[in-house]
């Protein structure tokens, strides 16, 4: 009898064949999180070695910390199939309906690298706004929130058992891993450079250079509302998403915040108090956001519980940044700007709950 036995083919050791994919599994999640973090760590670690380091090879240290998380990934997937292969199941059921969009993602993963690969021996070393641009850089982003969204899939089949915070750490970790990678996508446009260090230069009333520096003052302020706008649209469209569909346990939000925005701001800071003050923001903000779930219950059954949710979370993440940023070296915003751009976040993320109200009325008509 041949060694060799296929998927369609249960040997006498098996059990009968199972129909439908493998279940849920706990520790799958777990592992496939942790690893979703170890690949944002891999790429924020990088993106810092483009803005310190003379990087230009694309075999470095860096590179091999995210090219190995991705392959302990596709091991721990390996390692789940096969067993779930032994317990009956077969095809790409050996793996749990969650998993499954994963097993794309190791090979796109894969696939990315190789064109990173061959794009970099001929264009060179992408810098900055080009390293978040890259179309291959994408196509590896992609393979990477394939695989990390796999425990968020798992959790929305299971919600009704996600009902410790240790329970609901998979969920998290992936939410973390997709919130670090939208913030590296979107980098270039993370800070809202209200400190004292980024004031352009005083415009000189009619001189040859008033033109020149009325312009950068518009260019700067007006870009630094943009990215408030932009980056509460992309912190509370994660967190409005999920407190609509998941009773968190008090600290899930502290954890996704620090976890989340710990990463890109300790990439980005060099020698400014950039870190310090986004953990900051995050333990405040996932603070308040924590003590309003636990006491309030939002969700789009209860719209003033979910408005003020949406509303307080960013304008307490904004406002802290404007605090620490004023004791750490000052603002150079006017009041008008610095309160203006809270308002603005606590209007998005006020605008987010109702239209995801406005969505979940609509599906129970």
């Amino acid at each position: 009898m041949s060694a060799v036995i296929s998927l369609t083919e249960a040997p006498a050791a098996r059990l009968e064949a199972q129909r439908g994919p493998a279940p849920p599994d706990a520790t799958l999640d777990l592992l496939v999180g942790v690893v979703g973090l170890w690949l944002a760590a891999g790429f924020l670690w990088d993106s810092w070695a483009h803005l310190h380091v003379a990087i230009e090879t694309f075999f470095t240290p860096y590179h091999a910390i995210f090219y190995s998380a991705m392959v302990a990934g596709a091991v721990i997937l390996a390692v789940f199939a096969r067993r779930n292969f032994r317990l009956g199941y077969t095809g790409f059921d050996v793996l749990p309906a969650a998993y499954q969009s994963a097993l794309w993602g190791v090979p796109i993963f894969f696939a990315g690298g190789v064109g990173d690969l061959i794009w970099h021996t001929f264009f060179g070393v992408e810098d900055r706004v080009e390293a978040v641009t890259s179309p291959t850089h994408l196509i590896i982003g992609l393979g990477v929130l394939l695989v990390a969204g796999a425990p968020i899939r798992s959790a929305l089949q299971q919600r009704a058992v996600l009902t410790t915070l240790r329970a609901q750490l998979p969920l998290i970790f992936a939410l973390a891993t997709w919130l670090e990678f939208i913030h590296l996508g979107t980098a270039y446009a993370f800070d809202p450079g209200a400190a004292q260090m980024y004031a352009p230069p005083d415009a000189v009333a009619y001189g040859p250079d008033y033109f020149t520096n009325a312009t950068m003052l518009l260019f700067k302020t007006g870009s630094g509302i943009v990215i408030v706008i932009l980056q509460s649209i992309i912190l509370m469209g994660i967190c409005v998403w999920t407190v609509a569909r998941f009773q968190l346990r008090p600290g899930a939000l502290t954890i996704l915040f620090v976890l989340g925005n710990g990463m890109i701001a300790a990439a980005l800071g060099n020698d400014t108090p950039m870190l310090a003050t986004y953990l900051a923001m995050s333990l405040v903000a996932g603070v308040i956001g924590d003590v309003i779930v636990a006491r309030r219950r939002p969700s789009p059954a209860r719209p003033v519980a979910f408005g003020l949710f949406g509303a307080l979370v960013p304008g307490a993440y904004f406002g802290t940044y404007f605090i620490v940023t004023a004791l750490s070296g000052g603002v150079w915003w006017s009041w008008t700007l610095t309160l203006g751009a809270i308002v603005w976040s606590m209007l998005c993320g006020l605008a987010l709950t109702l239209l995801a109200g406005a969505r979940n009325e609509s599906l129970t008509r």
